[in-house]
């Protein structure tokens, strides 16, 4: 009977655990944007096997992570008669300013319940 070596094992001794730690280091990465924009992502490990001559073996590792994006928001702007962008509506009119008195009442009212 032929008892396979269990794969971790294998992943464990790429680039003398190098594979693994990047591996961590892209999950994590990767599970904090899930969690920032509520979206799904993709962690791709891709393995290359060569073989290498008188019983030898290369592998190759690749890791990819997608991660998703943030949304970006929209802007409104307007078009003047001139042809150029506004961020305020030209056919709004102005509304003058004045100051206002910030004075207290002398007498104030009392509520009781």
């Amino acid at each position: 009977m032929n008892k396979s070596r269990p794969f971790i094992d294998t992943l464990r001794d790429i680039e003398a655990g190098g594979l693994l730690d990047e591996l961590s280091e892209t999950q994590h990465s990767l599970i904090d944007a899930i969690r920032l924009t509520g979206k799904g992502g993709e962690l791709t490990i891709k393995l290359a096997y060569k073989p290498d001559g008188n019983g030898q073996m290369t592998i190759k590792a690749d890791v990819k992570a997608k991660e998703p994006a943030l949304s970006r928001g929209t802007s409104l702007f307007f078009l003047t008669p001139e042809g150029n962008l506004t961020r305020r509506d030209p056919r709004q009119q102005d509304l003058p300013l004045r100051t206002v008195n910030d004075e207290k009442p002398e007498v104030l009212r009392q509520v009781s319940q």
